[in-house]
């Protein structure tokens, strides 16, 4: 158990609770590797409480992450995925999924896929301003469960792709249910909606053209077990992978020192690629 992990169930049971509706565990500074701060951003459709990561040794690679946590917040694998990604040595920017979609599930009027790349963009903007990186760093959209589906459709948007390198998604569902689906999804490649119009997960990779990605699932996720997922990603090709990791649940009970290599090898695996700028837009 590492040391985030082994706070938030102190914490618990401190407190007498235990359960994905708790959201206690966040990320705190460790002194000699990174610094972590917290700030309230306004963004053009939401507000948002952001979490900063600054190494102290940074990684040569000068990439930014921008991670979202799944349903439950910082517990579970979103907790440790985060923390290793800060360990590694990456900037990164941070939000709680579960906090961020309150606004939309008390109102009952749910963010479109264009809003939501408005917002990140800002979130992108924003952080490269706080954590002093040049604007031509590129990001790496990332996040598991809820957060996953964010990185790959908004992966997707043309608008936001000249400043990615790739995208990482831990524990994908197959569908969003917190997005409205385009006026125009039957003529849009990759759209692709389920019987209750949400947008599906795995047709919307083929938007990200040739932006590479790397999918980590679980060979016992209630809700797409990774043989499944590989149906539906396909071969692995120069810009897809798919990682299928031993574990019994869709929080990689059993098997989250397997994710979080799994983590590290996609990420370096990203690193090693062509530059965005080398890449012909499709």
């Amino acid at each position: 158990m590492n040391s985030l992990t082994l706070r938030t169930a102190i914490a618990l049971a401190f407190l007498g609770l235990s359960g994905p509706t708790v959201c206690l565990a966040h990320l705190s500074s460790e002194p000699g590797v990174f610094e972590v701060r917290e700030e309230k951003v306004k963004l053009p459709h939401r507000e948002l409480n952001l979490t900063y990561v600054k190494p102290v040794a940074p990684k040569p690679h000068g990439f930014l992450i921008l991670f979202a946590t799944g349903d439950a917040g910082w517990l579970g694998a979103s907790n440790s995925v985060f923390e290793r990604m800060a360990e590694l040595g990456y900037y990164a920017v941070a939000y709680n999924s579960r906090e961020a979609l309150k606004p939309a599930k008390k109102s009952g009027k749910k963010l479109t896929m264009s809003e939501v790349g408005e917002d990140l963009r800002t979130v992108i903007e924003q952080a490269k301003h706080e954590l002093a990186l040049p604007e031509e760093t590129p990001t790496i959209l990332s996040g598991v469960s809820r957060g996953a589906s964010m990185a790959v459709l908004v992966a997707g948007d043309k608008k936001l792709q000249p400043l990615l390198a790739g995208a990482i998604a831990v524990a994908l569902t197959r569908e969003s249910d917190y997005l409205v689906a385009p006026e125009n999804a039957a003529t849009m490649t990759g759209i692709k909606l389920d019987e209750k119009g949400g947008v599906l997960t795995y047709p919307a990779i083929e938007r990200l053209g040739p932006l590479p990605i790397a999918v980590i699932q679980a060979e016992g996720d209630k809700y797409v077990p990774a043989p499944e997922a590989r149906e539906l990603f396909g071969p692995d090709t120069p810009t897809r992978r798919l990682y299928a990791v031993k574990a019994s649940n869709h929080g990689f009970r059993g098997g989250q020192d397997e994710l979080l290599r799994d983590v590290d090898d996609a990420l370096s695996w990203i690193a090693s690629l062509p530059p965005p700028e080398s890449k012909t837009p499709e």
